[in-house]
């Protein structure tokens, strides 16, 4: 299964999963939430579900499904590390191939930490008045950074010149 075909999957099930969990949140969803995971802003569910939809399932499919266009981007608007090696006639096709493949990898990354937020949300409602777990929100960011940086970390690897 090619990466683009599993960020779909994981986009359709991040989509069920937020709608379905979402349904046990409150007519008025606290949204925003300050020190101390304190809530200090609200929404209706309706909003909150399509915002959540929006930016965890369909933001990460929109970038990907972007990038499919890559094979008709000139050269000169893309930016790539040793562009002039890399996008050679005779190597183009594989680093661009590449680039989608490991921007699906990133979109799925997005998706799972927006559900996991979600899910961080929906447990806050938990408590009256909702509360949000820092720590938690703070160890799934953590993650998140260091699994971006471990991604653009391969990036700068992938296109250094060969020795």
């Amino acid at each position: 299964m090619t990466a683009t075909r599993a960020l779909l999957l994981v986009a359709v099930a991040a989509a069920i999963y937020i709608v379905a969990t979402g349904s046990a949140l409150p007519d008025v969803v606290a949204s925003h939430f300050g020190a101390g995971g304190a809530a200090d802003g609200a929404m209706t569910r309706s909003a909150y579900l399509t915002l959540m939809v929006g930016v965890g399932a369909l933001l990460p499919l929109a970038l990907v499904l972007s990038l499919r266009l890559l094979g008709r981007v000139p050269d000169a608007l893309l930016s790539l590390p040793n562009k002039d090696y890399w996008l050679a006639p005779a190597r183009a096709a594989a680093p661009r191939a590449w680039l989608v493949d490991q921007c699906s990898v990133f979109g799925i990354l997005l998706c799972v930490f927006l559900c996991y937020t979600h899910t961080l949300v929906v447990h806050a409602h938990a408590s009256s008045p909702p509360r949000l777990d820092e720590r938690l929100l703070a160890g799934g960011l953590v993650l998140f950074c260091v699994l971006t940086a471990t991604w653009l970390a391969r990036y700068f690897l992938r296109f250094r010149l060969p020795r």
